[in-house]
C-alpha cells in the first residue's frame, strides 16, 4: 500500500509539473476539432427519451482517454444557458472539480468570439493544468473548444462542442455537449476516473442547476401581465401594450 501511494504521488507530481505556458505543446492536435454548426441527429428513440425529460449520454473509452456525448433539456431560455456556458471565470464555482480558470487572451472575428483560458483541476493536492481555445458563434448557437497548442498542457489533447437550441417557444433549451480527451502516458485509475468525470462525465450536470439559479436571482416567475398577452419567460418575457382606456362617457 505504501509503495502504491508513493507511486501515485510521484506520477501526480510529474503530471502537475508538465504544464509550461512558455513552451508550445508537443503536437498541433491529434483529435479532430468540432465545427461550429448543428449537432448530429438523434435517433427516434433518443429523441423520445430527451422529450421525456431524460438525458441521453454515451461515453466510449478509447486508447489513452475517452469520448462522450450528452443531450438534455434545460428549463431556461437559450440566452440564459449561453450565459452559463460562456461564463468561463465562474467555472470553479459552477463545475465540480474545476479549481481555477484564468482568461489570458481572445477576440472576435467574423462574428465568432474566441477566448483563451487556462484551466486547473485539483486532485489530492496536485494540479492538472491545460490551456484551451474556446470559440462561440451566436449565429450558429454553437461553441467549440480545443487545446491552445501554443502552450504546453498536462493533458495530451482535448476537443469539445456545445449547441443550444430553443424549445417550447424559446422558454427552454435543448443542449448538446460532446467532447474527447486524451491523456499523456499511463496514470493510475483514480487519476483517470477523476479526469474523465470532471472533463466529460460531470461536465454537463451543472448547466441546469446554474441556469435555474440565475433565473431565480433574476426573477423566475413571470412579471405580472395585467391582462396583457405575453410570451416567453422573464427576463425575456414580452407583453403586448396595455389596451387604451375607454373613452369618457358623453356629457
Amino acid at each position: 500500500m505504501r509503495v502504491a501511494s508513493v507511486l501515485l504521488l510521484a506520477v501526480l507530481a510529474s503530471f502537475s509539473a508538465a504544464d509550461d505556458p512558455s513552451k508550445p505543446h508537443d503536437h498541433q492536435g491529434k483529435l479532430d476539432k468540432f465545427k461550429l454548426g448543428p449537432p448530429p441527429a438523434l435517433s427516434s428513440s433518443e429523441r423520445a427519451a430527451v422529450d421525456a425529460g431524460k438525458t441521453v449520454s454515451k461515453t466510449v473509452p478509447v486508447e489513452g482517454g475517452a469520448r462522450a456525448l450528452a443531450v438534455f433539456d434545460v428549463a431556461a431560455p437559450p440566452a440564459v444557458v449561453w450565459a452559463c456556458i460562456n461564463d468561463l471565470p465562474a467555472y470553479p464555482r459552477m463545475v465540480p472539480g474545476v479549481h481555477a480558470t484564468k482568461v489570458y487572451g481572445g477576440g472576435t472575428r467574423g462574428g465568432v468570439k474566441t477566448t483563451l483560458v487556462t484551466w486547473t483541476l485539483k486532485l489530492l493536492g496536485y494540479s492538472v493544468t491545460y490551456h484551451l481555445e474556446f470559440q462561440h458563434s451566436p449565429s450558429a448557437s454553437a461553441a467549440a473548444f480545443a487545446l491552445d497548442y501554443s502552450r504546453n498542457s498536462d493533458i495530451d489533447d482535448t476537443v469539445g462542442y456545445w449547441h443550444v437550441a430553443p424549445r417550447n417557444g424559446g422558454s427552454s433549451s435543448r443542449v448538446t455537449y460532446s467532447a474527447a480527451l486524451l491523456l499523456k502516458g499511463w496514470f493510475p485509475k483514480p487519476v483517470v476516473d477523476f479526469l474523465l468525470s470532471t472533463t466529460l462525465g460531470r461536465a454537463t450536470q451543472w448547466v441546469a442547476t446554474e441556469a435555474a439559479t440565475r433565473l431565480r436571482k433574476e426573477g423566475t416567475s413571470a412579471a405580472p401581465s395585467h391582462g396583457r398577452r405575453c410570451t416567453g419567460v422573464w427576463p425575456f418575457r414580452r407583453c403586448a401594450p396595455p389596451p387604451a382606456p375607454p373613452p369618457p362617457p358623453p356629457p
